[in-house]
């Protein structure tokens, strides 16, 4: 799951802080881009009339975000009879994961999921197989949405249709049949054999590893199944919240096709996904999208840099909370992963 990245060469992982200044150097940087783009006067005007009170609604948001990942974690681990790590344990890992400590790596915050199923006593190839499942889990909950909402905006519920961002959501329906195609039992077996291929053949058959972790948690619906499904839908609906709320503190009226369609194409990279959680390039995507979308350029981006200060920053007060059980994790799977290496030698 690892390769070198220029976060480990900044010292991502041993000197986190370091990691964080770099961070925040990067997002002041995107931001005072754009803020040259939207204008220093504009900037000024929006800003005087921010209603602060929608923060709040932020911040709840970003709690039902949380509380929905628990709960896909804590589930996608536990089908077939998989580890139970516990609410409170699957908490810390969200928490460190969603944290700029952590997603300083080339697996982000899917790194740490990978620690806490090794160290729950599951197989390496298994580990991997479920944190990819959790990952595929994401996607196939928020693309059928953007489909959703890209068909709204085509059938005329927009004020502004950008071809470019409707039309290549319409791919959701075939990816959905070449996903039911691919994990299918017939041929699922043959595709997640690796042995001896190449990099691209090799991510291929973990991406159909995924597939097959998501066909189990479809077809075993009570219990795990449905709550791993029912916590991604939270999470997206936490998410897209808090950043509708954060457009309404600016006053930016949007259409919800609109957002969700924006959401979705702008946040395509998350912050679980990408190291330091995508900082600065979240922000423009999100930005842009948001403005070819029918929001107004300096509303779009100050509610977007609102949005990730609950989104992202804030993350960084419970990922400090937790860092010391998370690096007692990594660092007991580490040991064991060295003694089964030297008991086969």
């Amino acid at each position: 799951m690892h390769s070198f990245t220029c976060w480990e060469w900044l010292g991502g992982r041993r000197h986190p802080y370091l990691v964080i200044l770099a961070s925040v150097g990067i997002g002041a940087g995107t931001a005072v881009l754009l803020g040259w783009l939207a204008g220093r006067a504009n900037v000024l005007h929006v800003l005087a009339a921010v209603n602060p009170i929608w923060f709040l609604v932020c911040v709840g948001a970003e709690i039902v975000a949380y509380l929905g990942y628990v709960l896909a974690l804590h589930e996608t681990a536990r089908v077939d009879e998989g580890p139970r790590l516990g609410l409170a344990h699957a908490a810390q890992v969200v928490a460190a994961g969603f944290g700029a400590f952590f997603a300083a790596s080339a697996a982000g915050g899917f790194e740490v999921d990978y620690w806490a199923l090794r160290r729950a006593g599951v197989p390496r190839r298994e580990a991997l197989n479920r944190v990819m499942g959790l990952g595929t889990l994401e996607y196939v909950v928020l693309a059928p949405a953007a489909l959703g909402a890209a068909l709204a905006l085509l059938a005329g519920s927009g004020k502004h249709v950008y071809l470019s961002l409707t039309l290549p959501w319409l791919l959701v329906v075939p990816g959905f049949v070449f996903a039911g195609w691919a994990s299918s039992p017939k041929r699922s077996s043959r595709m997640i054999d690796t042995r001896g291929m190449g990099r691209i053949r090799t991510m291929f058959g973990h991406m159909v590893s995924g597939l097959m972790v998501l066909r189990r948690l479809a077809a075993n619906p009570l219990p795990h199944g449905g709550l791993a499904f029912t916590g991604t839908a939270l999470y997206w609906f936490g998410e897209i919240a808090c950043l509708w709320a954060a457009l309404q503190a600016f006053h930016a009226d949007v259409a919800i096709p609109a957002l969700i369609l924006a959401y979705a194409t702008g946040y395509v990279v998350t912050r679980r996904a990408f190291p330091a959680g995508g900082v600065g390039i979240s922000e423009v995507l999100l930005t842009f999208a948001l403005f070819w979308l029918g929001v107004p350029f300096t509303p779009a981006l100050l509610a977007v840099f609102s949005y990730r200060i609950f989104n992202f920053w804030l993350a960084l007060l419970p990922a400090f909370a937790v860092s010391g059980s998370v690096r007692r994790m990594r660092e007991g799977m580490l040991q064991l992963e060295r003694e089964i290496t030297a008991d086969r030698s």
